[in-house]
């Protein structure tokens, strides 16, 4: 009989068990998700922020954030939804 690997697992599903991969280092911005904030100071300034930073804008929590290439976002706020 032939047997099939237990785990076939996507890496897709891996991130989602174990949340987005660890920052690179490379340069970037990070880019809220809900309002399109830019938070420019970079990954080393970004590692240093606690879980619990908001945006400054919108106040979503730091997992929406999402890394984009330098310079590729446009900055422009609008604020959707709130958080509270």
């Amino acid at each position: 009989a032939t047997r099939v690997a237990a785990n076939t697992r996507s890496p897709a599903s891996l991130q989602m068990i174990f949340g987005p991969p660890k920052d690179d280092g490379k340069p970037g911005d990070y880019l809220c998700k809900d309002c399109g904030y830019v938070f420019t100071k970079g990954p080393k300034a970004w590692a240093e922020l606690p879980d619990k930073y908001k945006c400054p804008p919108c106040g979503a929590p730091k997992f929406r954030f999402k890394k984009v290439p330098k310079g590729s976002a446009g900055g422009k706020v609008e604020v959707k939804k709130s958080w509270f």
